[in-house]
Parts: structure tokens; C-alpha cells; sequence
């Protein structure tokens, strides 16, 4: 009589097989999760980063840009707001009058628009008016940068004199350079100083 053998896995072997692939299974996923977090956290970061270097590019070419042009009031004939007015509480923490407004359609109009920085429940919002006085009309609202903690500035007179506030009593001049500080949430204080001239 002929011996039939039959070369394959035993029942046991099958199970600890399928019990080492599990063990792989589980640490490879595990692995693959801890990366797709991480990439998540890092594509996180790096929008949040690309949105503060927007806001300081705004914020820093609207400097650059400044005008001394005032802005009419609309309550009295002689009244204005001057070029460039800080510390303005309820209505924002800087206004002044920005140059550089494109015109691709070569309009009848001014270069020269009204810009506004408001910071309110931690959100920093840029707001541009096409007109200088503007009065009544509706801004353009844009939200720069959220979990903003404070923004503080300062300006450098002509004779080289910190101020703390900018306003009525610098009406014919503008500063020479702004030292911004900003406290976020994420990244913590950041300075910038910009010169103007």
C-alpha cells in the first residue's frame, strides 16, 4: 500500500500565521496613522504661518504706502480726521489714507483709498473704503488673522521721539517708522519694525 502525503499548513500553523500578520497589520496601521497626523499638524502649521506672513505683508505695505491726505468728517465744513490716527478704540486701533489702488480700467478716480485695522474678538480685520471720504459708504472687509491677543504700536517722529499714539497733534507730518507688536496665540509676541521713509 502507497503512503499519501500531503505537503500544507496544519491548522495551528494557519492560526499563528494570521495571528503575526494581525501584529503587523495593526503596528503598520498605527504607523500610517501617527504619519497622516503629523502631516495633518504640519499642513495645519504652515497655513497658519502663510496666513501671518500675509497679514504682515498687508500690513507692512500699507505702510509703505502711506499718504498724508486727510479724511473729511462729514460733521462740519473745516472738520477732518487726520492721515494717519492711531488708538481709535471703539472704531479700530489705526486708520490713515493708503496710496497704490490699482485702476486696470483707467477710471476717472483716485489712487488714494481710506484703510482702517480693527482688531474685535481676537480677529484682526483690514477695512478699505475706495474714497477717501467715504462717510457712509461701505468698506471692503477683510479678515487678516484670528487669535490675535493684542497689537500695539508705536511710531517714530522726525526727531527721532517714540509716541506711543499718532493723531491731531502730528497732522502735517508722518512718521518715520512703525514698530508693530503682536501677541498671538500660536506664535507668541512678534515685533516688526518698518520704516516708512
Amino acid at each position: 500500500m502507497r503512503r499519501h502525503t500531503h505537503n500544507g499548513f496544519t491548522l495551528l500553523e494557519l492560526l499563528i500565521a494570521m495571528i503575526i500578520f494581525s501584529f503587523m497589520s495593526i503596528m503598520a496601521y498605527s504607523g500610517l496613522i501617527n504619519v497622516f497626523k503629523s502631516n495633518k499638524a504640519i499642513s495645519s502649521m504652515e497655513d497658519r504661518l502663510k496666513t501671518l506672513k500675509r497679514t504682515m505683508m498687508f500690513f507692512e505695505r500699507d505702510m509703505h504706502q502711506l499718504v498724508l491726505r486727510r479724511r473729511h468728517s462729514g460733521y462740519g465744513y473745516s472738520e477732518y480726521v487726520p492721515a494717519l490716527v492711531s488708538g481709535l478704540d471703539a472704531e479700530g486701533v489705526l486708520e490713515f489714507t493708503s496710496a497704490g489702488v490699482s485702476n486696470p480700467l483707467d477710471l476717472v478716480r483716485s489712487s488714494l483709498q481710506r484703510v482702517r485695522y480693527v482688531l474685535e474678538d481676537k480677529k484682526l480685520t483690514r477695512l478699505s473704503w475706495k474714497l477717501v471720504d467715504h462717510m457712509d459708504a461701505e468698506p471692503v472687509s477683510m479678515m487678516l488673522l484670528d487669535n490675535v491677543e493684542s497689537f500695539e504700536l508705536r511710531f517714530l517722529n522726525k526727531n527721532g521721539v517714540w509716541q506711543d499714539n499718532w493723531g491731531a497733534s502730528n497732522n502735517k507730518d508722518l512718521p518715520v517708522a512703525v514698530e508693530l507688536t503682536l501677541e498671538h496665540s500660536s506664535w507668541g509676541k512678534i515685533k516688526r519694525l518698518i520704516s516708512i521713509y
